[in-house]
């Protein structure tokens, strides 16, 4: 970690964005206590998504769901097992599991999500919507994302936001082999 005035970035702009880049976060003291940090695209990416992961399993450590066996990925021998693990967890989930009114999931979809979790090429994350679907997401190299939304219908409702900004949406079979075949697209 790097402490740097706001002058002497101004004046060394490059070396400081190199320095963030390459792993050490500069941090900028600002009157009032409002200091920020400037870190790498990669590291904020990291950062975000493991803000997402914190919350989503403590969404799973409320006292309404406090039997809860969710544990760490780190528990598991392979992403597979920690989605089918997550996947029993979702099972489980009351009406108003989310602090609304966000529906349980039926056991029609659970069974469908088991299937295709047990099948496709790339595992993805896993999380549960106030929707009662069930949302695999990916990430690639290209720091692309892509979101697929699963319900009881046929069909999965995909989107995808590029590194860019540019964003797409198109309905799938929701099917191993439309999932495979959309996710094998994404990965390139």
């Amino acid at each position: 970690m790097v402490i740097a005035k706001q002058m002497e970035i101004r004046a060394n702009i490059k070396e400081y964005f190199d320095m963030a880049y390459d792993g050490n976060p500069i941090v900028v003291p600002r009157k009032g206590k409002k200091n920020v940090v400037i870190i790498s695209e990669d590291e904020y990416y990291r950062l975000n998504q493991a803000k997402r992961l914190a919350a989503y399993a403590s969404s799973f450590r409320s006292p309404q769901n406090a039997t809860s066996d969710m544990t760490h990925p780190s528990d598991y021998p392979d992403v597979k097992s920690f989605n089918l693990a997550k996947l029993n967890v979702i099972s489980g989930l009351q009406p108003g599991w989310n602090g609304n009114d966000a529906p349980a999931f039926g056991e029609k979809l659970i069974r469908k999500i088991r299937d295709l979790l047990m099948h496709l090429t790339i595992q993805p994350q896993i999380f549960p919507t106030a929707l009662a679907t069930v949302q695999l997401e990916y990430d690639n190299a290209r720091r692309d994302h892509m979101e697929i939304e699963i319900g009881d219908s046929d069909t999965a409702e995909v989107f995808c936001v590029t590194y860019d900004g540019r964003e797409s949406f198109e309905d799938i079979p929701a099917t191993v082999a439309g999932l495979n075949k959309t996710v094998k697209a994404f990965y390139g």
